[in-house]
């Protein structure tokens, strides 16, 4: 039987909660490597557009089904749907939901591990030209990433067992003002000591003969629109989940305004932030470790060594931020499943959270056996184990979850959706809200799904084999 959830003690919780969850790693590592794997500006440029046109609507779709359901994510879509003559199944949404933030939560917490460890081989000295064979031993270490991962997982679960104004709204009030101010600091001496031009353009501009193929092109506005639903938490039933908190005087389009656009302002100014420093040091991302976790873990490394002293001070600043963005959104992510399990199975709030630190340790070995033991061991088309987990997170769950989302609101819960509970009182605002959530948003995504799949798990160019029948 589920039970109807607790209510944030203010407005201000969720703004906190909801940006904590949004503004983490796949902001500050994820965004900068995903944007030099595409081509710097095309990607940024599409990233910001997405943001806009697909993850704000879907973005208050998610939070308005939370705040109307008034239960974690499977019962508030159950519970909806019933309201809207509806099949029960669509609780497969909150389902998939609660699976892609259990499967984030596993190779997150490892990424946050590496980071909490190259805070102290940060502090202790890089020499210049080791950074490489540092993160090469790092990843082979499978005991030693075991303990920094569990460390982070157990730290993590121990704010989501006490609650959410005890626990969560607590840690955000701490976690969310520190993760601004470090954010500003780098971004003020990557301009002070990169630079800061060769960024800028790096990051907002782009020649059209970089891209080589239609799937190549398919692949990048794939990882734009995966990389604004994961900045945003979409699709991982956190929104939903903190949205049923959420006091019935807030409104969803104004809360979710602030929050999307405090979670695109990080994005890019870890842009700003990381870039033109790299580029003053005279890195290349045509040359130099750019892409995947290699930006953050070996040509930083590598460019704070060359900054000598003063690399000891700003490399584990560096990684600290890193590491209070990857705790504010860990937490974030746990508490869909927590709230499952305490109101569909009347669980207490500590032995639900127990249950999900078992879980996650388990896929987070996973995980790690990625970097070491199975690292040569595929799954698919993909390199390893936490590779495959990445992308189906990441690239695969959450566009459906997106997706599934948009069909259902935009479909079923018109007669359910009101303007008071959404703070939109013009009607032609509102009307184009629904019409994107039962158009746009589905076709486009389901496209942009299909075509980004079809290249990179089977290599084949779909969008090219039309283009050549004309």
């Amino acid at each position: 039987m589920a039970t109807q959830s607790s209510q944030w003690n203010n407005n201000t919780a969720f703004l906190l909660a909801a940006t904590g969850s949004a503004v983490g790693l796949g902001n500050i590592w994820g965004f900068p490597y995903k944007a030099a794997e595409n081509g710097g500006g095309l990607f940024v440029l599409l990233y910001i557009f997405f943001v806009i046109t697909l993850g704000f609507p879907v973005f208050m779709a998610e939070v308005f089904i939370g705040k109307k359901g008034k239960s974690n994510p499977v019962s508030s879509v159950e519970s909806l749907a019933a309201k809207s003559n509806s099949s029960k199944k669509w609780g497969i949404v909150g389902y998939a939901g609660i699976l892609a933030s259990l499967i984030i939560a596993g190779y997150y917490a490892v990424i946050a591990g590496f980071v909490i460890d190259y805070g102290f081989i940060s502090a202790q000295g890089v020499a210049e030209g080791t950074a490489k064979d540092i993160w090469a031993n790092q990843q082979s270490t499978f005991f030693d990433m075991t303990f920094w991962t569990v460390l982070f997982i157990v730290g993590s679960c121990y704010v989501v067992a006490n609650g959410i104004d005890a626990g969560i709204d607590k840690a955000m009030r701490f976690l969310l003002p520190m993760l601004f101010i470090l954010v500003l600091a780098m971004v003020g001496y990557g301009a002070y000591q990169g630079d800061f031009n060769a960024g800028i353009n790096y990051l907002f501009s782009w020649k059209a003969d970089d891209i080589e193929t239609t799937g190549q092109a398919a692949a990048i506005v794939q990882a734009a629109i995966g990389q604004a639903f994961f900045s945003l938490s979409i699709g991982m039933g956190t929104l939903m989940a903190f949205g049923s908190y959420m006091p019935s005087s807030q409104k969803v389009s104004k809360a979710s305004g602030v929050v999307v656009t405090a979670d695109t302002g990080v994005a890019l100014l870890a842009g700003l932030a990381i870039f033109p420093l790299a580029f003053g040091l005279g890195f290349d991302p045509k040359e130099d470790a750019f892409g995947g976790s290699a930006l953050v873990f070996e040509t930083m490394p590598e460019a704070f060594a060359q900054l000598g002293v003063i690399g000891q001070l700003v490399g584990p600043l560096f990684f600290f931020l890193l590491a209070v963005a990857a705790f504010s959104s860990m937490i974030s992510i746990l508490e869909p499943s927590v709230a499952f399990l305490t109101q569909k199975f009347s669980m207490s709030r500590m032995k639900a959270t127990g249950v999900i630190l078992l879980v996650c340790i388990s896929l987070s070995l996973v995980s790690i056996a990625g970097h070491n033991v199975w690292k040569d061991v595929s799954v698919g088309a993909l390199d390893n184990p936490f590779e495959f987990m990445k992308y189906f997170a990441d690239d695969f769950l959450l566009l459906l979850v997106g997706t599934g989302m948009s069909v259902f609101v935009g479909w079923r819960l018109q007669k359910v959706i009101d303007a008071d509970t959404m703070g939109i009182s013009n009607t032609t605002m509102m009307n184009l809200w629904v019409f994107i959530l039962k158009w746009v948003s589905p076709i486009f995504l389901m496209t942009i799904w299909t075509l980004g799949n079809l290249q990179v798990l089977f290599e084949y160019d779909l969008l090219f084999e039309i283009i050549n029948l004309f």
